[in-house]
């Protein structure tokens, strides 16, 4: 990885001399940090960089172009870090860097409603950007085949399971939407908060095209355990919430567990590295298969296609 990283310093500045430090160890669990790339830290003259470095295992999801394309146009918003060095082929995105006021977003501030309030406002923000890029869909579709062709074990019941999001997508994919970009993987992991109470938003791997309930159902699906609350926070960005707004909201979530599902499973089954994959793999199961069981799931599918009486 490093040699990956001097090379491509080399190719963009060639009589540089760059000190680098590693950067934040990966981590799959409880929170999936730098699991995709790894960190380092640059410094030259006084100017502070942030490098990742994409790892082998990782390449077949994550196309680098994709991500430096969305990090441009949300640093041009404001939202996350400048990129300033992009290079493909190396598999390396260059970032200013931070200063040591900002710091990971805690569940605790995550959940917090003033704080919920200013995550919704940048991804609506977020939102306004189109870019010609796949949707979450298509992740999905090229996931599941990597999994057949890496010969994956996966439990039996993924088969079921398969067959209730892909019921999910074509009720969500029923009614028209505006395609805006979306993050698609707002968790805690992807938040920074410095001491100003300033946020910022990293990691544009699963960047997309699509609907931009998607982004809100993420950030419900991993921050608020209970129906109250998600109708609270639905109200709050929408200034309402009905039954086909919630039930939008419930189906996305499914299908991006059922995705971090088959992620944690293929990544376990393929990458050399001793993170916890698998562990990913198992807990998104736990919570696709929780969705999947509700006796509202039904319902959920006629509110959301509009078949419902």
């Amino acid at each position: 990885m490093l040699s990956r990283l001097e090379q491509s310093l080399r190719s963009w500045q060639p009589d540089a001399e760059w000190e680098i430090q590693p950067g934040t160890a990966g981590v799959a669990s409880p929170h999936r940090v730098a699991t995709e790339w790894a960190g380092f830290r640059l410094q030259k003259d006084g100017q502070r960089l942030y490098a990742k470095v994409l790892y082998d295992d990782q390449r077949p999801l994550i196309d680098v172009g994709r991500s430096a394309s969305a990090s441009r146009a949300a640093a041009g918003l404001g939202l996350t870090p400048p990129l300033i060095h992009a290079d493909s082929e190396q598999g390396v995105l260059i970032f200013a860097a931070l200063d040591e006021s900002w710091h990971w977003a805690t569940l605790d501030q995550l959940t917090q409603p003033q704080n919920f309030k200013s995550l919704a406002k940048i991804l609506d923000r977020l939102h306004q950007i189109t870019l010609p890029l796949p949707s979450r869909q298509d992740a999905m579709r090229i996931l599941r085949k990597r999994c057949q062709q890496d010969g994956v074990a996966l439990p039996a019941e993924l088969q079921w399971l398969g067959e209730c999001v892909d019921l999910a997508w074509q009720a969500l994919t029923a009614q028209p939407f505006e395609p805006v970009l979306l993050h698609g993987d707002p968790i805690a992991s992807n938040w920074l908060v410095n001491s100003k109470g300033e946020w910022q938003l990293l990691d544009f791997d699963c960047a997309a095209k699509g609907d931009a309930w998607y982004d809100i159902a993420v950030l419900l699906n991993e921050q608020m355990p209970f129906d109250d609350q998600w109708r609270e926070v639905i109200s709050r960005w929408r200034g309402s919430c009905s039954e086909a707004d919630y039930a939008r909201c419930r189906l996305y979530a499914l299908v991006d567990d059922y995705y971090w599902t088959l992620w944690g499973l293929w990544s376990g089954h393929t990458s050399p590295r001793g993170l916890e994959f698998t562990k990913v793999g198992q807990w998104a199961l736990l919570r696709c298969r929780q969705s999947a069981r509700d006796p509202r799931l039904e319902r959920w599918l006629a509110l959301v296609a509009g078949s419902a009486a």
